[in-house]
């Protein structure tokens, strides 16, 4: 089973493969802010600091969003994240 790194605190938590970052978060009250949750705002923008290669890759529209989010490298929308193996994420500076 994967695993969750939130790299401010430190914990970590067991994620079954294929679920959804946004749904686990709100499911269990974890620190992560969302906004609109389909890809537009930005606010969900982290930075994968551990296990990026694991992830799917980004695609057009996400990327269009992260750009406009952050200039951070390593970024995504924590809506859009799907876990498939171990990461460690932050919160990216917007």
């Amino acid at each position: 089973m994967p695993q969750l790194t939130f790299a401010a605190t430190g914990e970590s938590y067991d994620v079954p493969e294929g679920t959804r970052f946004l749904d686990f978060c709100q499911e269990n009250n974890l620190p992560h802010d969302f906004g609109c949750t389909v890809g537009s705002c930005g606010t969900c923008a982290c930075v994968v600091t551990e296990g990026a290669e694991s992830l799917p890759s980004i695609g057009d529209e996400e990327s269009e969003t992260v750009e406009m989010a952050t200039d951070e490298e390593g970024a995504r929308l924590g809506c859009q994240l799907v876990i498939t193996g171990d990461i460690t994420v932050r919160a990216a500076e917007v």
